[in-house]
């Protein structure tokens, strides 16, 4: 099931840098939410040809893959409490 990023949002990390929280809905209206490192983001943002996070929204969870691809997924952590 493929999911689309519904929302994106600097916040702090648990190590005090900066972290993108993307939220993700899928087709059955489930969603869940991710924060991603600042490498994450960069290499997310770049690959994809990316300016704002505001142009995360409305794009498919795919779009921030390669990213953790080639970073592994030590970048990225569920936001799930």
């Amino acid at each position: 099931m493929s999911a689309i990023i519904t929302r994106a949002t600097v916040v702090g990390g648990h190590d005090g840098r900066a972290e993108i929280e993307v939220e993700l809905t899928y087709a059955n209206g489930g969603t869940s939410t991710i924060s991603l490192d600042e490498d994450a983001c960069l290499a997310s943002l770049d690959t994809a040809g990316i300016n704002s996070i505001d142009d995360l929204v409305g794009q498919p969870w795919s779009t921030v893959l390669p990213a953790l691809e080639l970073l592994g997924d030590t970048h990225a952590r569920s936001r799930h409490s």
